[in-house]
């Protein structure tokens, strides 16, 4: 199995490989078309957006035969529908006694009309003296590609006379995409030979004029994308009726609503807008667009220089591949910390940074007239984010499964946990925390293994071992080894704990107490039959206990400080486990309880003091006997022992006993008033106190230690030396005790 050093130094490399190939994948589905459909449709969202940006060109005016006008004419006039052309004359005539640009009919008069050929005859009448009327044409074969494509379309022309007087004809033919919208335009087209400007850019080819067309952004089938308006509305339409009204008004020498005056220089469109007359088609903007919507709209983008250009394929592709950059990006950043919250709000954050570039760039970018590809960099983005994010749940699985293997027999679920959550609160090769080492033993092992056989002395330690760690282990503790009959456990890695000398202490308490237990548990069970449920080596060993009057005594060691911990070994076999001067330390004070006698825990000065600092830090009073330290579960109780140098270690290190029974805190109280006595060498004084004491607690071992002490040296004037094989040596000009014995 790869370590998570090196799964994580793959993760570039995979991440830029899933990039790659993502973008690459976007890209040929993007020049192969796949995205067309989609794209349009973000196409037609963007111009609704960017249609309120777009202001209506002043050159431009509409006049719309509306129900309106229809009504009034059949009230005043008796005109019933179809109008005679008389009427489109009338309005020629007022348009052109003022100066327009032109004057183009959006509606096709293909037939005689129903009222005669002087009907027909007026209206080219009223063509010819304007010289500037546009008439329209249509080509009928929108469903021959062939003939669209040889030229040779059938063209749907006004009648003779009145085509012929017409200043030009304007071709109506519509573009339309693959789902019947038309976003774009044709400028011109030749057809049969002739040349056929559409009917929106007619009125700049007017008087042999030659529009330049060089600078529009032309597609390769000659078709322009427009940039339409919100409405047709927005260029205001004249009624049909005000202008016939205005004429007949100037006629009968009143005063008119309109003045020919009032349309001069602009090019202007008639066109049918009644319900059920006027021709509909379907633009980005609406579904019901007026068909004579779309030529104005033409007109409008060439004034306005406001096409829509279409950036090249080589930029849509640079932005396929910036859309995957970005997700690299946020992957790149989402998993840079192993924190499971970190992760979440960086990619969050991400997604919705990438996810706002990519929407909101094209969406800016149309409002100045440049249509930037949006669905399939947002697919690229997209495929980018699910293919890593799975690769990475993937890896991170694996991840989780190497640690929980690495630290389920070991830690806590809660730690466990934290470390899935959080992989950087350990380090691989080693990293330093302020921690506390546990080293435990138990007392007089040897005579265990003399006694029983190798599976029942397996068996003893299985029961001893789960029952010890199991308490370790609940105080997130972390088992470093075992060792023979020892653990070595170690708390504040690999999750670093402010409370670890507290954690650590409450373990070696439990463990203590649990030590009782079990004794008890092993005398009751050897008195009776074996229980069903337990090994038959286990329970020998028990009997074997009991006859020779065996019992489990643990000693303890504790220490705090600054530790290094990791995974140290080779790469085919490591091991969790700490290091250091402090681990050292906690190792030399496990075997000093020997020396002392005590109950079994030993903790340093360091320990000690974290302890106090712990407590402090809680924001209530420190001025408390030093025996009596409140945790978050119970008090600890501590005597001062000596300031000892340990075997091995040349600086000097107060101890301290820690004691299992909390309803000893007043007799401890006046414990350490003795030791006090004896620190200060009122030995006389601290043989006095130390007496009345032992005479209390005649178990208590420790006691015992200073009162033989004082009887063989101090309260004879001399002390112990090396000589004296006492195990200790004692150095008055420093007041300390060297041991000689681990």
């Amino acid at each position: 199995m790869k370590s998570i050093s090196n799964l994580r130094s793959n993760n570039l490399r995979h991440n830029i490989i899933i990039s790659a190939v993502c973008m690459i994948v976007s890209a040929i589905l993007y020049t192969a078309g796949f995205f067309s459909f989609s794209e349009n449709k973000t196409y037609d969202m963007r111009m609704q957006f960017a249609a309120k940006y777009k202001l209506p060109c002043d050159d431009i005016a509409l006049i719309v035969v509306d129900q309106k006008s229809i009504d009034w004419a059949q009230e005043n006039y008796g005109w019933a529908w179809p109008w005679p052309r008389q009427v489109y004359a009338d309005i020629v005539n007022f348009l052109s006694g003022g100066k327009p640009e032109s004057i183009a009919f959006d509606i096709i008069f293909s037939e005689p009309s129903l009222y005669g050929e002087n009907d027909d005859f007026a209206f080219a009448l009223a063509e010819q003296k304007s010289g500037c009327v546009i008439q329209t044409a249509y080509c009928t074969d929108l469903d021959n590609k062939e003939a669209q494509k040889d030229d040779i379309c059938k063209m749907l022309e006004p009648v003779e006379i009145i085509r012929q007087n017409a200043a030009m004809l304007g071709n109506i033919t519509s573009s339309m995409d693959d789902d019947d919208v038309i976003r774009r335009s044709i400028i011109g087209s030749q057809i049969n030979g002739r040349f056929y400007p559409s009917l929106g850019m007619a009125g700049l080819y007017m008087h042999g004029n030659q529009p330049d067309v060089s600078n529009i952004p032309l597609q390769s089938d000659g078709t322009v994308y427009l940039r339409y308006q919100k409405s047709l509305n927005d260029y205001f339409p004249y009624s049909a009726k005000d202008i016939l009204s205005s004429y007949y008004d100037m006629q009968a020498g009143r005063k008119p609503l309109f003045s020919p005056e009032d349309f001069d220089d602009l090019y202007i469109f008639i066109a049918y807008y009644a319900p059920g007359i006027f021709d509909i088609c379907s633009t980005p903007v609406s579904q019901v667009f007026p068909g004579v919507g779309v030529h104005i709209t033409t007109l409008d983008n060439f004034l306005t220089n406001s096409f829509i250009k279409k950036l090249p394929d080589t930029i849509n592709c640079l932005w396929i591949f910036t859309a995957t950059i970005l997700a690299s990006l946020t992957i790149a950043f989402a998993f840079l910390g192993n924190s499971t919250r970190k992760m979440a709000v960086c990619l969050t954050l991400g997604i919705t940074a990438g996810l706002a570039i990519l929407i909101g760039l094209p969406y800016i970018l149309f409002i100045q007239n440049y249509w930037l590809i949006l669905t399939a960099p947002l697919f690229a983005y997209l495929l980018t984010l699910i293919v890593n994010i799975s690769f990475k749940l993937s890896v991170e699985g694996k991840q989780k499964r190497f640690i929980k293997t690495a630290f389920s027999q070991c830690l806590s679920k809660e730690v466990v946990n934290q470390i899935i959550n959080d992989p950087s609160s350990f380090t691989l090769g080693g990293k330093s925390y302020e921690m506390t080492a546990i080293f435990t033993d138990i007392r007089k092992f040897s005579s265990f293994s003399e006694l029983l056989s190798p599976p029942q002395l397996g068996s003893l330690l299985n029961y001893y071992f789960t029952v010890m760690s199991e308490i370790i282990i609940q105080e997130h503790g972390t088992i470093d080894k075992y060792e023979g009959d020892a653990i070595v456990a170690l708390v504040g890695a690999p999750v670093k704990m402010n409370d670890h000398a507290q954690r650590a202490c409450r373990a070696a308490i439990k463990m203590k107490l649990a030590e009782k237990s079990m004794n008890d548990f092993i005398e009751q069970t050897a008195a009776g039959t074996k229980p069903a449920n337990m090994e038959q080596d286990l329970y020998d060993a028990f009997t074997l206990m009991i006859k020779n009057e065996k019992s489990i005594f643990t000693r303890i060691g504790i220490n705090s400080g600054e530790m290094i911990a990791g995974y140290f070994g080779s790469e085919n076999k490591k091991n969790y486990t700490m290091m250091g001067n402090n681990v050292n330390l906690a190792s030399r004070l496990e075997g000093v309880n020997k020396h002392y006698n005590t109950g079994g825990i030993i903790i340093s000065e360091f320990t000690y003091q974290y302890l106090q600092k712990n407590y402090d830090n809680t924001g209530r009073t420190s001025k408390m006997p030093s025996s009596k330290m409140p945790s978050s579960t119970m008090p600890f109780i501590v005597r001062k022992l000596d300031r000892v140098q340990v075997v091995n270690i040349q600086t000097p290190v107060q101890l301290y006993e820690l004691i299992i029974d909390e309803n000893l805190s007043d007799y401890i109280n006046r414990w350490n008033k003795a030791k006090d006595a004896f620190d200060k060498k009122e030995y006389n004084q601290a043989y006095q106190q130390f007496s009345l004491i032992f005479e209390e607690c005649p178990d208590d071992g420790v006691t015992q230690y200073y009162i033989n002490l004082l009887e063989k040296y101090f309260l004879k004037g001399t002390y112990p030396l090396e000589k004296n094989n006492e195990g200790i040596v004692y150095l008055p000009e420093e007041n300390i005790f060297r041991l000689t014995q681990k």
